[in-house]
């Protein structure tokens, strides 16, 4: 099915795949300078990420090695968002980056005996908590564990390099699973072997937010910014509006994803409102220029942004 996995949106009291109206009205829905420069991509992808088991050891190429051997104008620098983790889980966590010792060629031997015990102890291991955010740059080695609901905001391709086929339930993946096709030489070109220690790689990855906003009833931080990467961006607001309706005015950009995340409220623009309740997505096209959130409860949202331009 070519449109697995899209989104859809109600438009009219129709279902309609966000795809294809961004095909009919780039301009209005992306932006002008955005479609310049991306054309009808969003050049961006989120998705939501629940790991029932911990997902395989695995790394993304960066742009170059992805147009190398994918002929595509995107790598894949992505991050992660913990929504949520699950209580009978013991310590969620992520691994990431290369322990000293680890190289290309003791890499490739494991990956060749598919000694996957010794493949997750090449990794750093770091326990998670809900509301942090997670830079995982194209190239690094890494995998989630068990137990967590993740917002992955990601550059728009899904080119995934394992090191592993064994699932951890024992089932086996094909051969092919490994590297697409590409062969073992250039799947170990995709994963960045740059050692660090494990204080440097956790400053690499886990990102602090920085306040925007912050006055006791509406928050708003930064959670990636151009800083970061220039690839997507991401803020988070918070509201509290209990005993009397607070409100909070916006400005769109390109465009703008809201999710939200906890609470309820409403979303005003020219044309209208809209409720918002935990788990609502809405994607605010470039023609809303203005827009703001009302709630007389508590409410948090995560708002996703295009790459810059």
């Amino acid at each position: 099915n070519g449109n697995e996995g899209l989104s859809q949106v109600e438009l009219d009291g129709e279902c309609r795949y966000l795809k294809d109206l961004i095909e009919e009205q780039p301009i209005q829905i992306l932006g002008e300078k955005h479609v310049e420069r991306f054309g009808s991509s969003a050049g961006v992808l989120i998705k939501m990420l629940n790991s029932c088991d911990r997902l395989l050891v695995q790394a993304h190429p960066d742009q170059e090695k992805a147009k190398r051997y994918f002929h595509s104008d995107y790598g894949k620098t992505e991050s992660w968002y913990v929504l949520d983790l699950d209580e009978n889980v013991e310590s969620p966590c992520i691994y990431a980056g290369f322990k000293p010792g680890v190289d290309r060629e003791s890499f490739r031997r494991l990956i060749e005996i598919q000694d996957t015990e010794k493949i997750l102890d090449c990794l750093y291991r770091f326990e998670i908590q809900k509301g942090q955010v997670i830079l995982i740059p194209a190239g690094l080695p890494h995998t989630l564990g068990a137990g967590s609901l993740m917002i992955e905001i990601q550059e728009p391709v899904d080119i995934t390099l394992r090191a592993e086929r064994i699932r951890p339930d024992g089932s086996e993946l094909p051969e092919e699973s490994l590297h697409s096709g590409i062969g073992l030489e250039a799947l170990l070109d995709c994963f960045d072997f740059t050692i660090r220690s494990e204080e440097e790689t956790r400053k690499r990855i886990f990102i602090s937010p920085r306040i925007l906003r912050e006055d006791g009833k509406i928050s708003e931080e930064v959670l990636i910014g151009p800083d970061t990467t220039t690839c997507f961006g991401m803020n988070r607001i918070r509201m509290n509006g209990v005993g009397e309706t607070r409100t909070y005015e916006k400005e769109n950009g390109a465009f703008t994803i809201v999710l939200v995340t906890d609470g309820c409220g409403r979303i005003v623009t020219d044309a209208g409102e809209e409720a918002l309740l935990k788990g609502t997505e809405i994607w605010i096209p470039n023609g809303v220029k203005s827009y703001r959130y009302e709630t007389e409860n508590s409410l948090e949202i995560v708002e996703c942004y295009p790459p810059q331009i």
